[in-house]
């Protein structure tokens, strides 16, 4: 059912609805960007799974500035009956690139959390700053900016950490891959997934089926 016009849709239907658009469209860096910076990526996510296992402090962020990604991570990839951002490591991965292939772009992020910290304050002052805002807050909060670049690299940064090969930090478990429907079985054969199974099902049958009336064919012939 549709929402009447200026009804608030309901703050889990939200998050749904921006999982599943993520889901759908799978959109992550573009292949050129990551053949220029696959290394760096790399030795980012590498740093950040070894700083994950080992509980070690946050290398490049604050523990102020933690709590903001994982908040504006959540939004972005919300938790449902699924974990979200923060809790499969795209905090963790962050904090890491930031020392590393994003370095350039670390002023801009910490801006940016300061601003969201300035906005949340202006909506409860009571909360301390945008991660303590409650969700439907928050997504008033980042209404206002989400044409900002600020919140265009939050995007492409929580989609590097969420679906990346969990040995680089973020995708703990593998748990970004499952909500695309991705299976790692290390097998360079269709089908991949759920988004290609139906195709290579229909070919697989199909040759199976030409299979066996060639092979009922040739035993006919043979009893003739």
């Amino acid at each position: 059912m549709e929402n009447s016009p200026g009804e608030v849709q309901p703050e889990r239907d939200c998050a749904s609805s921006r999982r599943a658009f993520l889901a759908a469209s799978g959109r992550l860096a573009g292949a050129g960007w990551l053949a220029l910076n696959l290394p760096l990526l790399l030795a980012a996510g590498q740093a950040a799974a070894e700083q994950a296992a080992s509980g070690a402090a946050w290398a490049n962020i604050s523990a102020e500035e933690a709590a903001a990604l994982a908040a504006l991570a959540d939004q972005i990839i919300p938790p449902d009956a699924t974990p979200g951002a923060a809790e499969i490591g795209v905090v963790r991965f962050i904090d890491q690139s930031l020392g590393g292939f994003m370095s350039g772009e670390s002023a801009v992020l910490r801006e940016g959390l300061a601003d969201l910290d300035r906005r949340a304050l202006a909506v409860a002052a009571e909360h301390g700053g945008f991660a303590g805002l409650s969700f439907d807050q928050q997504t008033a909060v980042l209404r206002d900016i989400e044409n900002e670049p600020f919140f265009g690299l939050m995007i492409f940064l929580t989609q590097c950490g969420m679906f990346a090969l969990p040995a680089w930090g973020g995708n703990r478990d593998q748990l970004g891959w499952a909500l695309l429907g991705f299976d790692s079985r290390h097998a360079w054969q269709p089908p991949f997934g759920y988004y290609d199974t139906g195709e290579h099902v229909v070919d697989w049958r199909d040759t199976h089926q030409h299979e066996a009336a060639a092979a009922a064919e040739e035993g006919g012939h043979g009893h003739g």
